[in-house]
């Protein structure tokens, strides 16, 4: 459970780092590539873009180690508090310090990802005892059903515009999310195997494209300028949703009773509760100043 909470909070710092990073820049793009491969070749061009994808690198090592000895609910509550590092980050770029409601949030995600832990970490029915192909069938259900809501939602999002398009590209990025998460921790198991088992299992291919598709929405989303809106919804979301596919479809019930498992899920929602209200604290960043090419002059004859 220590190297769970460990590599788990390793993650959170590095995947907010990368997250704040990459929000910076990515606002800088043309919202014409928005949802478009460009928009990835667009921002590879910017050495400080490329620091904050290899930042988010190294946590997804540190995510799937977290995965791979811990249940998929846990590391995902766990990870939740990358919000937390991409806050500050904020502003340490405003030369602010975290004002009293911003502290009040973050302490609050805290206390209820310490409370959900108390009440999920004694026993966890299904976690490891799972048949292989049962625990595979269910990884599998639960990264198509994550992956297909996404896309509908990504979609209903590249035709909206202003709030309404900052919210509906942030939930697909946060389901994308969960969807990369589940092939993750599907993968860990398989990779343990050796290569060979790798070669022929799904998951080798399927984190290829998950890890390609969630980078593209998560930029989309980080392209529309409204860092209290996505930064929130994509931290909210994303353990949410994985809290539900891993009670449904993994096995992953705690041994708790009726009132540990209300507890559980109130503890879920005052994390997601506190992770809006302290991403809504935070200033919005620096405006981007845009390039604006210059026309030539025609001189008079």
């Amino acid at each position: 459970m220590i190297l769970t909470i460990v590599t788990s909070l390793i993650a959170a710092v590095l995947y907010g780092a990368g997250a704040a990073v990459e929000q910076r820049q990515a606002a800088k793009a043309p919202e014409s590539s928005a949802g478009r491969p460009r928009l990835l070749l667009q921002l590879a061009r910017q050495p400080l873009w490329l620091a904050g994808i290899a930042t988010q690198v190294g946590g997804f090592a540190a995510h799937a180690v977290a995965l791979r000895s811990g249940p998929l609910a846990t590391v995902q509550m766990l990870v939740a508090l990358e919000l937390v590092v991409a806050v500050v980050m904020v502003r340490v770029w405003s030369h602010r310090p975290l004002s009293r409601a911003s502290w009040t949030a973050a302490l609050t995600v805290v206390a209820a990802i310490a409370a959900f832990l108390a009440l999920t970490s004694r026993s966890t029915a299904g976690h490891g005892s799972a048949a292989p192909h049962h625990a595979a069938t269910g990884a599998a259900l639960g990264a198509a059903s994550a992956a297909a809501c996404a896309v509908a939602t990504a979609v209903l999002g590249l035709r909206a515009a202003g709030r309404r398009r900052a919210v509906l590209l942030a939930l697909a990025a946060g389901l994308a999310d969960s969807c990369s998460a589940v092939v993750t921790l599907a993968f860990s198991h398989v990779a343990s195997h050796g290569p060979a088992a790798l070669a022929t299992s799904w998951t080798c291919y399927a984190l290829v494209v998950c890890g390609t598709g969630n980078v593209l929405l998560t930029q989309t989303a980080y392209q529309t300028g409204r860092p209290l809106i996505t930064l929130p919804i994509i931290s909210a979301v994303t353990p949410v949703v994985s809290v539900a596919i891993g009670i449904g479809l993994l096995g992953e019930t705690p041994r708790v009773g009726v009132a540990g498992g209300i507890a559980a899920a109130v503890a879920v929602l005052v994390t997601s509760f506190a992770l809006v209200c302290l991403a809504r604290s935070a200033p919005p960043p620096e405006p981007v100043p845009q390039t604006v090419p210059r026309t030539p002059v025609l001189s008079k004859c």
